[in-house]
């Protein structure tokens, strides 16, 4: 169905600043932040969804792709992220996809006379392909008549994952990242994790004897700084 208060538009567009994340839960998505959050579609992991509020006004939401997958340094057809667009209570949806084809590679939703504050949710699903890694970086930026919530930082890491990494016989399993700054796993190990860049989600992480420091980007999980492409420990949906 399409939105009473959202259109669409296509243009394409240069930009680049700001840092953020997204969350792959429909039910708690990340909050948007002002200024441009950036993103990593991943066919391999899945939806990765944001919010932010409409408040009584105009606003628009634009969505960039800004770096697709390849495979070989050849970029893959078909590959896209889609958007959309909807308000908490699932009253009306609106659906872009952006790929990097001329004139398609940024999408514009627009609201006009919004009569009151609501929830607004931003899907972004990258190819359903689970074969070849296809998506690619995006950025998303919400401007005019908006409101966001804070992000808290601290409690980000505190989630379930899926360890890439074992040392020596140690494998781990499934690693539960507790508020306390203790960490449990499925395989019995214990460990613990510290903060140590708050700006920048950067953590020092001890599970049995492997001591790494990682860098937490939601929908993706703890990878490491230096190379965010290796996943240390990744985010589970559930």
């Amino acid at each position: 169905m399409r939105s009473q208060y959202f259109t669409i538009g296509l243009a394409v567009a240069l930009a680049f600043a700001g840092v953020s994340a997204q969350s792959l839960k429909p039910e708690t998505p990340y909050p948007l932040q002002a200024g441009i959050n950036k993103g990593t579609a991943d066919s391999l992991v899945g939806t990765q969804y944001w919010y932010f509020y409409a408040t009584p006004g105009n606003s628009r939401v634009m969505v960039r792709l800004k770096s697709p997958a390849t495979l070989y340094g050849t970029e893959l057809r078909n590959n896209g992220i889609t958007i959309t667009l909807y308000d908490d209570k699932r009253t009306w949806k609106n659906t872009k996809v952006v790929t990097s084809r001329p004139n398609a590679s940024e999408a514009t939703f627009t609201a006009e006379k919004v009569g009151k504050k609501m929830k607004i949710i931003v899907a972004v699903a990258p190819p359903n392909q689970n074969l070849v890694r296809m998506g690619g970086e995006y950025e998303v930026e919400a401007t005019g008549d908006v409101a966001f919530d804070p992000v808290s930082t601290q409690d980000a890491i505190v989630r379930t994952y899926e360890a890439k990494v074992a040392y020596g016989d140690e494998s781990y399993g499934t690693v539960k990242f507790n508020t306390d700054g203790t960490i449990d796993t499925t395989n019995g190990y214990r460990g613990t994790w510290k903060l140590f860049d708050r700006e920048n989600r950067i953590y020092t992480v001890v599970v049995g004897k492997y001591r790494v420091s990682v860098q937490y980007l939601p929908g993706y999980g703890l990878v490491r700084p230096d190379d965010p492409s290796m996943i240390v420990f990744q985010e589970l949906r559930r």
